[in-house]
């Protein structure tokens, strides 16, 4: 029997696409939780399911946007203007 990796794939087809501009969070956000679905199930029924390096990566990769969402949100908050134009938050400059 096959072990299915379709959540495993789905978590790095959508950890790749973090260099799309205003999708990237949300597209990041979708990784990290069908990336960790796909591990927990693989780890759970190792039998049934496979794919969790390919689920590692997808994490990763659906870490990064969230990580400099997050950092250049700080970095606007306390005070780099340019920051908040480039990431389109301007009402907080």
């Amino acid at each position: 029997m096959a072990k299915s990796r379709a959540l495993a794939w789905a978590s790095l087809v959508f950890g790749l696409t973090f260099w799309i501009p205003m999708l990237n969070v949300l597209f990041g956000i979708l990784a990290l939780v069908l990336g960790i679905k796909a591990l927990s199930r693989a780890r759970a029924q190792p039998e049934s399911y496979g794919g969790k390096a390919i689920a590692v990566i997808g994490i990763i990769l659906g870490a990064i946007p969230l990580l400099f969402s997050v950092a250049g949100l700080g970095l606007c908050v306390s005070g780099w203007e340019t920051i908040c134009y480039n990431m389109g938050l301007w009402f907080l400059a």
